[in-house]
């Protein structure tokens, strides 16, 4: 999405940085208003699973991530191009094939930066040795890891060693009085028996280095065990145990090697504890944080990793089975290999360790849209249907079918707790529901009780895809949304047609505008899961998007947990859903909020005009205010007294200057200019505007509001609408039309308070009013178990909230009860691996509650009163 601008300026002596008004709370007045609760009518049922998590490999969220192996490239298999792709230099390239949207070739190509054909693998070597490593495809140890590693030491010089080094994903980390349990496979020469030593080395280990050298972190000698598979000729497989003595955050596995040639093959590290002891397993301090969560279920393997980024790359299920020496991977769509060590039997065995119900997305037969959309055609799709129908039974078939048998082979007889199938992910478009309504209809017929769900596009409601796929049972909508859209549109759900399915919101997060995260974000996330809960009539579930980031590899701006080799900091957002999953209620009741800030914030700032990668000129602005003139453009000879934001700022790319009567931006370009002695409070700016060049029209700027710029956008969006702006977030209605270069225009824009009007040549073409972001939100909800009131309510600005609490249609309320309090003094605060506990949930017991009591909340915050009415 495209961010919000971030800007920087004094607005009522305050600072706004961003598009969050920042002030100093202690000397703030206060608000008020009142919540009160109808608690005599129980609303909608709330689903006791409304919240879950979505799991994607992306930010090596898996592999490097919630997956144990601390091996990277174990199967030496890294270097591979992905299927039917080939390169052109630092870059690769999918088949050149119609695009299952368009019908045409989508010129889309991912950066590719491994030179390496080993990478993660060196070579370490001390003086006087003499050795070479390669990767060969000779006598492959299975089909699918057809690749290993060749090494051949010809020479060892005195005291020295010849080893092979992995690195880890950015480091191994490695914990004093830990167990790790190390495997590999190897076909050599020479006879290995006791030939081969381990050890974890610290990141101080210079292993080319003569003299002295470190004590690992851990070692062993590997022996010989039994095969787990069937191998190639010569394969052989060895283990280790070693204890650590030592944390590294950064350590490395080093396998030393005899003279001789020795091939390896998937060499694989995993710490002895895993969660819930799995084999196999994941990572148990960061599954552990996630399963805190308390998610009701699991959303999984995509997102664009179930498409892939070609139809012959996307991600088979069946291939993630068995055996880790027989799962050739998955290229992920983020930009790197994935070893589908966490396939879709440890996925479906996480969703039931965390007691989720586990959510399956399958390919539709498309690869993903965004990327090069390569498609099979209908005929295939009753294989993939098959494929899918399979898959149930792999995971919830009796132990006597045939996929139900692979499953208690694999260490699992009772079935897996799946309860959902999706079908693609973010597909448009009629055919595309053709294609699900295939599916729909041959899973119903032999899983009547699976739910089915429908991918509609990236934002909003996609109608083609949904009126042409007739039943289904669920419409999964993505929500990735601008800061504070989620407070100005605040119970958006409210205005959606209630229809015969149920809505999922399968991917949202308030993700523009707030950099890589932060409490401003958090508190945009709790709006919006507020107006999910409110309109669980339609809403059955809702998952944030994406869950998790290692820190050294982003592949999306803003994720909910962040973590590296050693440490782990969620973000305030994930103290966000935590708490909505912990008091969650089971009806809703109604709520009505009045709020009274403490004071209009009426718009003001600066005039100004600009364009959009387009040059045009403008002429004749005046400012009128009270019915005074209070400017007059004169570009007769210069243009004094207007300026330009920094050339790297946004809007600062124009060039701007007075000619032939008129102020010119003869650039196509973003670009802003602003009059400096100027306030745009109720004001009506008049002007006259030419389309030079480009894509777009004009922007006329009235001001700033709530930090943002105040934008009237005349033929915006590629010259086919109009709209008032905040910001680059649309308010209010947009308007379809465009404007024709070389043609004068006459331009108005009134501003009243925080109302604005645009009028084209006399004609009112936009009209908005800016809603308040400093205001309070709540609603509230009944506990049956305990039979207390759930009220949840946000201050999402600067100011304390002194608010009265009126629950005086509940027969009865408790004189106590508890206060969970989620705050931050500033909503550019976050949390960090430094401080990982800045913004985190406080609950205290509170008194003097009743009927009618009042509680002041503080700015910036979350605040969850659970109060007794038995």
């Amino acid at each position: 999405m495209k961010a919000v601008a971030g800007l920087v300026a004094a607005v009522l002596g305050a600072v706004v940085l961003g598009a969050v008004l920042v002030v100093d709370a202690s000397q703030a007045p206060s608000g008020s208003g009142r919540i009160t609760v109808d608690a005599k009518s129980a609303g909608t049922p709330v689903p006791p699973r409304l919240y879950g998590i979505f799991y994607e490999e992306i930010n090596h969220a898996g592999d490097g991530g919630l997956y144990g192996e601390l091996v990277r490239n174990r199967g030496f298999e890294d270097a591979n191009l992905p299927p039917t792709c080939t390169r052109d230099g630092n870059f690769i390239v999918p088949p050149r094939t119609p695009h299952f949207d368009t019908g045409k070739p989508n010129d889309w190509r991912l950066r590719w930066d491994v030179e390496e054909p080993h990478p993660s693998w060196t070579l370490a070597l001390t003086p006087g040795g003499d050795a070479s490593v390669e990767l060969t495809a000779d006598n492959p140890l299975t089909d699918a890891t057809p690749h290993s590693l060749s090494v051949n030491v010809r020479r060892i010089g005195a005291n020295g060693h010849a080893a092979i080094v992995n690195s880890g994903y950015w480091g191994i980390g490695v914990k004093a009085g830990e167990e790790y349990r190390l495997s590999f496979w190897a076909r050599s020469t020479v006879d290995l028996t006791n030939a081969i030593s381990a050890t974890l080395e610290p990141v101080t280990w210079a292993p080319e280095a003569a003299g002295a050298r470190p004590l690992p972190l851990a070692k062993a000698v590997a022996v010989a065990t039994a095969p787990t598979i069937a191998p190639g000729p010569g394969w052989k497989r060895y283990s280790a145990t070693m204890r650590a003595t030592t944390t590294d955050a950064k350590g490395r596995l080093a396998l030393t090697l005899p003279i001789g040639t020795t091939q390896l093959d998937m060499v694989s590290l995993f710490p002895a504890k895993t969660f819930k002891n799995r084999p196999n397993g994941l990572r148990p301090e960061l599954a552990q944080v996630v399963a805190d969560l308390k998610p009701g279920f699991v959303r999984g393997p995509g997102g664009c990793f179930a498409e892939g980024i070609t139809i012959e790359s996307r991600p088979q299920w069946k291939r993630s089975l068995g055996p880790i020496e027989t799962r050739p991977g998955t290229y992920s769509p983020w930009g790197y290999w994935s070893t589908d060590g966490f396939g879709f039997h440890e996925f479906l065995q996480f969703s039931e360790d965390i007691g989720a119900d586990a959510l399956w997305v399958v390919n539709v037969g498309v690869s993903c849209s965004f990327r090069s959309g390569t498609f099979l055609p209908d005929s295939d799709v009753p294989g993939l249907i098959q494929d899918t129908l399979d898959a149930i039974e792999y995971a919830t078939g009796p132990a006597t079918s045939k996929w139900g048998a692979v499953r208690a082979k694999n260490g699992h007889p009772q079935p897996f707790p799946l309860k959902y199938i999706e079908i693609g992910n973010e597909q448009q478009g009629a055919r595309y529901g053709q294609r699900v309504a295939d599916f729909y209809k041959a899973i119903k017929a032999r899983y009547p009780q699976m739910k089915v769900a429908l991918s509609s596009w990236i934002a909003g409601l996609d109608r083609r895809a949904i009126d042409a796929v007739g039943p289904i049972d669920i419409i999964d909508e993505h929500a990735y949304k601008a800061l504070n859209w989620s407070i100005e549109n605040f119970d958006s759900f409210a205005a959606y047609k209630r229809e015969a399915w149920e809505l999922y919101i399968g991917e949202f997060a308030t993700n523009a505008g707030v950099g890589r995260g932060n409490w401003a974000a958090a508190i945009g996330d709790a709006a919006y899961m507020m107006s999910v809960e409110k309109n669980t009539d339609l809403i059955k579930m809702a998952s944030y998007a994406p869950l998790l980031e290692n820190v050294n590899h982003r592949d999306w701006e803003v994720n909910m947990i962040h973590f590296d080799s050693s440490r782990i900091f969620p973000r305030a957002t994930y103290y966000v859903q935590k708490l909505f999953a912990e008091h969650l209620p089971a009806v809703n009741l109604k709520t009505a909020v009045e709020y009274t800030p403490n004071n209009n914030k009426a718009i003001d700032g600066r005039v100004g005009v600009g364009t959009w990668n387009t040059a045009a000129e403008f002429r004749d602005i005046r400012v009128e205010r009270g019915g005074k003139t209070v400017y007059q453009s004169d570009f007769s000879t210069a243009a004094g007294g207007w300026s330009s934001p920094a050339q790297n700022a946004q809007g600062g790319r124009g060039t701007w200057a007075a000619q032939d009567g008129a102020f010119r931006q003869s650039s196509n370009a973003i670009a802003f200019s602003f009059l400096d002695a100027s306030n745009a409070a109720d004001t009506t700016i008049t002007l006259r505007a030419r389309k030079i060049s480009g894509a777009e029209g004009f922007l006329v700027f009235g001001g700033m509001v709530d930090g943002r710029r105040v934008q009237w956008n005349v033929a915006g969006w590629g010259n086919t609408q109009s709209a008032i702006q905040a910001g680059d977030s649309i308010v209010g209605r947009a308007v379809r039309g465009g404007i024709d270069p070389g043609r004068w225009y006459d331009l108005r824009l009134e501003v009243r308070g925080r109302t604005v009007r645009g009028y084209l040549d006399g004609t009112l073409l936009n009209e908005a009013t800016y809603p308040r972001i400093d205001t309070v939100l709540a609603i509230a909800g009944r506990d049956d178990r305990t039979g207390e009131l759930i009220i949840k309510a946000l201050n999402t600005g600067p100011d304390a909230a002194a608010m009265t609490f009126d629950l005086s249609s509940a027969p009865r309320v408790a004189a106590t009860g508890t206060l969970t309090v989620l705050s931050a003094p500033n909503p550019l605060d976050e949390n960090s691996f430094e401080a990982p506990s800045k913004i985190v949930p406080v609950t205290t017991p509170v008194t003097g509650l009743g009927r009618t009591f009042t509680k002041t909340l503080p700015p910036y915050s979350l605040s969850i009163l659970r109060v007794g009415t038995r």
